[in-house]
């Protein structure tokens, strides 16, 4: 394997614990595919030429900066002014200066004329600047909001409330292990060697080898989910994995396979190649979207997801053990760029530079699963006490409080104490086993409005 490569196992391995499952014959029966125990939910990358959070996505309401700003005591022109500047349409201040998008064409690189509301000028933006690096981790470690909430007579759509979940972590300082190199471009020339490899090698990586590895160690073995860059193009596409699936995994003749896909006899990269294997994998990841409510739980997200095909050669020595890989046919030009994944949430206490607030931003997403149940039943409350009852551990005192009926079910969802406050029950989010038991469904008035068909 190249030393980058190297260098990209030895920190899978110290994220790990344990050194990486190199075998070929143990990663093709035991490995050979994986599903993410939690399924990534889509959402928009709010584009940079759109301003971000500020855009207003919903007809005749307010961003979901301006409501966040309303909602919990900021200046929203400040506030909006500060999201322009970071992720917005103002941090592209020293790219061309435009009025219309006929001003962006000439630059050949995708740009439009991005102009803030009211403005009659703005800046040449490709259209794929955006977030996505800050999406693609929140949609693997944060739950997807389920209702409306109202906060302070502020309503907050699923849209609105994911959007403040993005951009909280593009704006945290989170810990984040990340294989493989960002290509830069320029895209053209493609520069090609004989055999119709890229010569750059941070366009050629990731490693065919390394990328077999990653996937069938992390997502196959560790359940630990991970983003991929799916194009190998200096534009960047982060995309949240949802599953791999290897239908092909056999051993070739190395003289037949060099012949087939180089054009030589003989093969040409790797000496210590002693064996050859051909492997093609599907993987399937999901994408943005601009629609509200909840997508996941209604089994809506298999809309936003998409899956590609990846051909490849492993490299194996005398023991059969990975040392290396090589794409081919049409995966060698269209490949993952670099893979990688956050190692945990934003710090509880987290505020980004432009005042966003984790805790606030948290608050909402807590309001969502339980929105019109808590708001419509118990009332201001309970809300009041809000905080209080879910930094608990659920066992009696919620059995003896709302009685019997509720209790049987939150006493199945909450007991033991909750890791983080909110984590899992068997592998399975407490959301999660509400509709897979279908009292959710049952009971109407445990249903948010955006959820009923």
């Amino acid at each position: 394997m190249e030393d980058a490569a190297n260098d990209d196992v030895s920190d899978l391995e110290t994220y790990l614990g344990e050194s990486l499952e190199l075998n070929f014959t143990t990663l093709k029966e035991q490995y050979a595919s994986a599903a993410a125990s939690v399924t990534p939910w889509p959402g928009s990358y709010w584009p940079t030429y759109q301003d971000g959070i500020n855009v207003q996505w919903k007809v005749g309401e307010d961003s979901p900066s301006s409501k966040y700003a309303q909602a919990f005591g900021l200046d929203p022109t400040d506030f909006m002014n500060n999201i322009s500047a970071k992720t917005g349409i103002d941090s592209q201040k020293s790219r061309t200066a435009c009025s219309a998008n006929a001003d962006c064409t000439s630059l050949n690189d995708g740009s439009v004329c991005g102009k803030r509301a009211d403005a009659a000028t703005g800046y040449c933006i490709p259209t794929w600047y955006g977030i996505c690096h800050a999406w693609a981790p929140a949609a693997l470690l944060e739950e997807e909001p389920q209702c409306d909430v109202v906060k302070n007579g502020v309503t907050f759509h699923v849209m609105d409330i994911k959007a403040l979940i993005s951009d909280i972590y593009d704006g945290s300082s989170i810990k984040t292990v990340f294989t493989g190199a960002r290509f830069n471009g320029p895209d053209t020339p493609a520069d090609m060697d004989q055999y119709g490899r890229y010569m750059n090698p941070a366009r050629r990586d990731l490693g065919a080898g390394f990328f077999h590895l990653a996937i069938s160690n992390l997502l196959g073995k560790h359940n630990v989910s991970f983003v991929l860059d799916v194009t190998a193009s200096s534009s960047v596409w982060n995309q949240p994995v949802r599953s791999y699936n290897v239908k092909t995994m056999e051993l070739v003749d190395a003289g037949e396979a060099s012949m087939k896909y180089f054009g030589t006899e003989t093969y040409p990269f790797n000496s210590e190649m002693l064996n050859l294997a051909y492997v093609k994998t599907t993987v399937s990841w999901v994408v943005e979207a601009y629609a509200d409510g909840p997508l996941v739980l209604t089994g809506k997200v298999d809309k936003y997801t998409v899956s590609d095909d990846y051909e490849y050669l492993l490299e194996l020595d005398a023991n059969y053990t990975v040392i290396g890989g090589e794409w081919v046919n049409g995966s060698r030009t269209d490949h993952p760029d670099f893979l990688w994944f956050a190692t945990a949430k934003p710090d509880a206490s987290s505020i980004t530079d432009t005042g966003l607030s984790y805790a606030n931003v948290e608050e909402l997403l807590k309001l969502s699963w339980f929105s019109d149940y808590f708001n419509d039943f118990f009332g201001q409350w309970f809300n009041k006490y809000f905080n209080y009852f879910f930094s608990q551990c659920f066992g009696e005192y919620v059995n003896n409080f709302l009685g019997q009926y509720v209790g049987k079910y939150f006493s199945k969802c909450f007991e033991p104490c909750l890791n983080e406050r909110f984590g899992w029950y068997n592998g399975k989010r407490f959301s999660e086993l509400f509709y897979l038991d279908g009292w959710w469904r049952e009971e109407q008035h445990w249903k948010c409005r955006e959820l009923r068909q």
